[in-house]
């Protein structure tokens, strides 16, 4: 693997490239939306309701319109994707008790958008009439107050680029995956059976590599989050580093263990892909809260261990908490990687013994199996100044 450049350019710059390209894709926060407003009451309370609008980043109030016609045009023309339009007795109304109706106007051209408009006018609304409710309750001493922890801003990338980290760094077990496929295509594994390695030698020598490249991603992903999408890191670095090797040691296991079950690189890069896409996409609670899932999938989910790695990253980056609060998620990644690995390294050691000949080849004294001991009668009858054994 270090001898490939191109491999070692797709897990590390390959990878860092897949990450912002998915965090601005997947990121739900919208921003600047063209708005234009009407407002018909001009009074002090219908510029502040206004003022509200546009002190969210949502919106960018870009026209003051004066003639209702204006609206049909400027959306027609895409110049706004929302207009809102203010009654003339929307202060009296207020001032009564009574409802308000503020016209919204929205180009459903855009779905996403729209609805997200619509959410924030709603929302911004409510939040306007409790204001003015908290200003008449206050005198009677009571005083509503709301605090949102770990997101004040309510910022979607924040809990996007941790849990994308769970996405990408699938890469060094897709890599180690076709690395192992190859070496069984081509019968180079067979020269572990001549070697004295234990399993846990051949383990070790298997995954170092491809966990340090994921160490060097999980760096290069902080640097990423926290400088070029201004995620907070309120958590060690130390602790996202020791999460992060037992995440890595409990794909490359997957990974290894799919290479030893199938006979090609096309088959391993096909079930690895499927294996660290779809269930971590719609499972790992990356989009969707776990716990809002049916039972059943629940369980499912709990068997995926980008799931656990989603609450990891989350609780490290934007709650700042640490090994004893988090240390029931990183045990659970423990038992995956202990036990995915072992079965793995178990599989091609049987894969090996079931493939060997019994057959004695007296150039050799060889009863390896056939690749390997095709080559060694050869040096044999070479070093007797013979011709070369055929298979």
């Amino acid at each position: 693997m270090w001898r490939d450049a191109r491999v070692l350019l797709l897990l590390t710059a390959g990878a860092m490239v897949l990450l912002v390209l998915m965090a601005y894709t997947f990121s739900l926060d919208i921003e600047a939306v063209p708005t234009a407003v009407l407002d018909y009451d001009g009074s002090r309370q219908s510029r502040a309701y206004l003022d509200a609008l546009a002190n969210d980043r949502f919106f960018d109030i870009r026209f003051q319109l004066e003639h209702i016609d204006q609206i049909q045009r400027y959306v027609e023309d895409g110049r706004v994707k929302v207009a809102i339009v203010v009654p003339v007795d929307f202060s009296a109304n207020l001032a009564r008790g009574e409802e308000v109706a503020v016209q919204v106007i929205v180009d459903g051209s855009y779905p996403n958008t729209a609805s997200q408009a619509v959410g924030h006018i709603t929302a911004l609304s409510q939040n306007f009439t409790l204001g003015l409710w908290q200003e008449a309750l206050a005198q009677n001493g009571l005083d509503v107050r709301t605090r949102v922890r770990y997101n004040p801003d309510l910022k979607t990338i924040h809990g996007i680029v941790p849990g994308l980290m769970s996405i990408v760094l699938a890469l060094p077990a897709l890599s180690a995956a076709l690395a192992l496929a190859r070496e069984k295509e081509t019968g180079s594994i067979e020269g572990l059976m001549v070697t004295p390695l234990t399993r846990l030698e051949l383990l070790v020598g298997k995954l170092t590599p491809y966990v340090l490249l994921g160490l060097f991603d999980v760096l290069s992903f902080t640097l990423i989050g926290t400088v070029g999408f201004g995620v907070p890191l309120r958590g060690g670095l130390p602790n996202l580093l020791l999460f992060s090797s037992v995440f890595l040691a409990a794909n490359l296991g997957i990974g290894l263990l799919v290479a030893t079950l199938v006979n090609s690189q096309q088959a391993a890069l096909t079930i690895t892909f499927l294996v660290f896409t779809a269930p971590p996409w719609i499972l790992s609670g990356l989009f969707f809260p776990v716990e809002s899932m049916p039972r059943w999938l629940q369980y499912v989910a709990f068997a995926i261990p980008a799931t656990h790695f989603v609450t990891i990253a989350r609780g490290i980056f934007l709650k700042g908490i640490g090994v004893e609060t988090l240390w029931a998620s990183g045990m659970i990644l423990l038992v995956f990687g202990l036990v995915f690995n072992v079965l793995a390294v178990s599989r091609i050691r049987m894969k090996l013994a079931t493939d060997e000949h019994t057959t004695f080849r007296p150039e050799s004294g060889c009863r390896r199996s056939g690749a390997l001991c095709d080559v060694l009668a050869n040096m044999a009858s070479f070093s007797k100044g013979n011709s070369p054994v055929n298979p």
